[in-house]
């Protein structure tokens, strides 16, 4: 098959889709607006979009690799800006892929910028969102009866896994999001402050960066628990699977709907830890509440540290809880069998299409 993708080329999340069909024999070009990262075996171009508001002006640059490339597909990514002009080219069969804040939020700036997503989406032959709660949005959004295909951000089972733990006395508590408001670090900082007032032996650590890293270190020195929290930073994603091996317990304390799917959720079950969760965007639809961990409120201190404590009082809960998030993991989030439901859903377009010709 030959394959445009149209997508932000720095995600790790359009590379693995990108590398994956590339790796497997497929004819695969990137086309990105910032700066991607290097594919092997994939041609990738950058079409440099100093204003994301005026990405619609590179339609024309897409057309010219449209023409270059003559691709059986050109799938999409992200509604209001790749999809967007994914959309403009008029290039059929065209895919595109709902990601989060191009449903939730950009909608909600202004009436065009609604239209905007709306008319890509209708304009799509196919959508996929990562998972039924972004897909339900989806179709609010645009008042249609559409179909849409769910088809999950996997992880490699391969990579996160579970690790054989050295014998410890300390249990960390510990998480892997950005710096910034929606993913409510300071709620879990302050849970934890409460939790090692009776808990000594509890560790927390952060992996992430961004605008609130500061911030929030001033804020674990102000209530004196610096000295046994580590931030980390933001490291790869292969080392990402490394450090979290090291964790007893991972907790998601977003507080807003942004975390339309939560794949560190699943890179954590899948490294067989229990996941202590909010209620908000897709967290409660990947975290299996009593079976996989537990769902707490968001932006509630006290919520956090009921959820979080009989974890670090019970080492068989956190080792079942564990247990059966590697389970879940495996038979709805491996990767590999994720990256199979959109190849099917390629086969079957290009199949209708040469039925139609």
């Amino acid at each position: 098959m030959r394959l445009l993708f149209v997508a932000f080329g720095q995600s790790i999340h359009t590379i693995k889709w990108v590398k994956h069909f590339a790796d497997s024999g497929h004819q695969v070009m990137l086309a990105s607006f910032y700066p991607p990262r290097p594919v092997p075996n994939a041609d990738v171009r950058h079409i440099p979009c100093a204003n994301r508001n005026l990405v619609f002006l590179k339609t024309g640059s897409i057309k010219k690799l449209i023409r270059e490339f003559n691709p059986e597909i050109i799938h999409a990514h992200y509604a209001s800006s790749c999809g967007l002009v994914a959309s403009l080219t008029g290039f059929h069969p065209f895919v595109l892929s709902v990601w989060g804040d191009d449903i939730l939020e950009f909608p909600r700036k202004s009436p065009v910028h609604k239209y905007v997503v709306k008319n890509t989406i209708m304009r799509a032959d196919y959508v996929t969102a990562t998972s039924n709660m972004l897909a339900n949005k989806t179709l609010d959004l645009i008042e249609h009866r559409k179909e849409i295909r769910v088809i999950p951000f996997g992880v490699d089972l391969d990579k996160f896994k579970p690790a054989q733990k050295s014998i410890n006395d300390s249990i960390v508590i510990g998480t892997a999001r950005s710096f910034t408001p929606k993913y409510g670090l300071e709620y879990l900082i302050r849970a934890f402050a409460a939790l090692r007032q009776k808990h000594p032996n509890i560790r927390l650590t952060l992996i992430g960066d961004g605008p609130l890293r500061e911030k929030m270190q001033a804020l674990a020195v102000s209530l004196g628990i610096d000295d046994s929290t580590t931030f980390l930073g933001a490291i790869p994603n292969d080392e990402v699977a490394v450090r979290i091996r090291d964790f007893d317990i991972f907790v998601m304390p977003s507080v807003g709907e942004g975390d339309i799917f939560g794949v560190a959720a699943v890179e954590a079950m899948a490294t067989a830890l229990p996941v202590v969760a909010t209620s908000v965007g897709g967290l409660a639809e990947v975290v299996d509440d009593g079976k996989t961990g537990t769902i707490v409120k968001p932006a509630d201190i006290d919520s956090l540290v009921e959820g979080i404590e009989p974890y670090i009082l019970s080492e068989a809960l956190r080792i079942e809880r564990g247990r059966q998030g590697r389970a879940r993991a495996e038979k709805l989030y491996n990767w590999r069998k994720n990256a199979a439901m959109m190849e099917s859903l390629y086969r079957e377009i290009i199949c209708k299409r040469q039925s139609n010709t």
